[in-house]
């Protein structure tokens, strides 16, 4: 594979949960990084290899540079976005997408217009144990996914001034479990019909968002995703310099054929065991052989359609206006 050199926009925390993929990817380099704070742009360009630059637009007008990693808040991605679509970049940005549908528009737009690639990373990016769901709900041998049910209990974030506010970010549903909303659309593979949403404050009156969701939602061919959310409990912070926190997460999956889905960490590794009747079958997943940054690269290299495991900017756009429309409790 022809190395490829990347640009950075943003060098926050995501960046520092990005990094070791980064420097274990062979068949990229990256090449300038700019933030706002340029020590932080200063201390991952010692990290990460590159040129700490004074400018985004240092990176997006340099020739060399073919892939761009768009790593800000959502509320000011559209305008960095739509921008390195229109230079030629292929992107890689992150969940969610942006806190409104019109700009979800503008950069599905440019980005088909461009005719660039844009991946958006979400939990199920790089995660081997997704993709052995998806091969073993696809087999058929365990019937096709019924009810994805998924509970996460953590703190709010308390490190930035933007999570909380629904205005640039979306509260714990659209910061968070938005994740396994995807996941769950992914495993289905079929689509999503109806909606039904529910949002309270238990907790923390102070926050401008709720601090507890849940959606239920329901697909073709009787399938259904129950998906709670909670920051109300005070768990706890390990730092407060980015996410960093005490997690409890609760999930389990069940098919049309009466199989209980569960999984574990294991002493060969990450672990899926269908239970039914006494009976139990298990599978281990197996890490990819590259880096999502390799893959991504390869399928900017060679024209192909983006990995599966990295939803595209179309169906990002589709999970912010689900998320907004059952807000507003209409049917999808």
């Amino acid at each position: 594979m022809k190395n490829q050199k990347i640009g950075i926009i943003g060098c926050g925390d995501y960046l520092r949960w990005q990094s070791q993929d980064l420097k274990n990817s062979k068949n990229v380099k990256v090449k300038s990084l700019f933030d706002p704070d340029k020590a932080r742009s200063a201390k991952f360009a010692k990290d990460l290899g590159g040129k700490s630059v004074g400018s985004s637009d240092e990176i997006l007008n340099d020739k060399e540079i073919s892939i761009v990693c768009v790593f800000v808040p959502p509320w000011i991605r559209k305008d960095i976005l739509v921008k390195a679509a229109n230079a030629g970049k292929h992107i890689i940005t992150t969940k969610p997408l942006a806190p409104s549908i019109a700009e979800c528009r503008a950069m599905v737009d440019a980005v088909k217009k461009n005719n660039v690639k844009c991946g958006v990373f979400y939990r199920r990016t790089g995660n081997s144990g997704i993709e052995t769901y998806k091969r073993i709900f696809s087999s058929g041998k365990v019937g096709k996914l019924a009810l994805y049910k998924q509970d996460w209990i953590h703190h709010y974030p308390e490190w930035n001034n933007w999570a909380t506010d629904p205005e640039k970010n979306g509260g714990p549903f659209m910061d968070a479990m938005i994740h396994n909303m995807n996941i769950s659309k992914y495993l289905m593979g079929r689509k999503p019909v109806s909606c039904s949403y529910f949002s309270e404050n238990f907790a923390h009156p102070g926050l401008k968002c709720s601090d507890t969701d849940f959606m239920k939602l329901d697909f073709e061919k009787n399938g259904a995703a129950h998906l709670f959310i909670t920051w109300a409990a005070d768990l706890a912070v390990h730092s407060r310099d980015g996410n960093d926190r005490e997690h409890i997460d609760i999930v389990y999956m069940i098919t049309d054929k009466g199989w209980r889905i569960t999984e574990a960490w294991e002493k060969e590794g990450f672990t899926i065991t269908a239970s039914r009747s006494g009976k139990n079958m298990k599978w281990i997943a197996k890490d990819f052989k590259d880096t999502t940054y390799d893959r991504f690269a390869d399928s900017v290299l060679k024209n192909k359609p983006l990995p599966s495991d990295i939803p595209d900017v179309t169906e990002a756009s589709e999970d912010i206006k689900l998320i907004r429309d059952a807000e507003k409790s209409k049917k999808i």
